[in-house]
């Protein structure tokens, strides 16, 4: 899976600080940021919910052979990446970041809405809720 953030990126919103040799939380980082890119991804779903949209000339939305929209590429080739989804994937790795244990009950989505989901940061689950396929309990 491509992920949806990068280690700079995480250090970055982290504010952590690293040089040459790296940081002590290269380790944590390396485990997390596909875990967290994984756990928002199937919350919103549909993978191609995560990225900006392919257009062609005439500003139409681009589909694949399903019906969903193709992502637009970087010029590395890569999907880009909806810039709300990257900001709820490091809202979300910081929150796993800042309670590693699991203590953040301020920060934390209540228990009574549904840790099944798999994210813990409010601020993710709000900035991801128009992104997500609804579903009928």
């Amino acid at each position: 899976m491509n992920d949806l953030i990068t280690r700079e990126q995480a250090y970055h919103h982290l504010r952590l600080d690293f040089d040459s040799d790296g940081s002590a939380d290269d380790p944590w980082l390396d485990d997390a940021i596909p875990d967290v890119c994984d756990a928002v991804a199937g919350w919103v779903k549909d993978r191609w919910r995560l990225y900006v949209p392919q257009t062609d000339s005439d500003g139409n939305v681009v589909l694949d052979g399903n019906g969903n929209p193709i992502p637009a590429l970087d010029s590395d080739g890569l999907p880009v990446v909806l810039p709300r989804v990257r900001r709820a994937c490091l809202l979300e790795l910081e929150s796993q970041y800042r309670f590693r244990s699991g203590e953040g009950k301020d920060n934390a989505v209540p228990a009574h809405e549904g840790y099944g989901h798999g994210l813990t940061s409010k601020a993710a689950v709000a900035l991801l809720t128009t992104v997500r396929r609804p579903t009928a309990a």
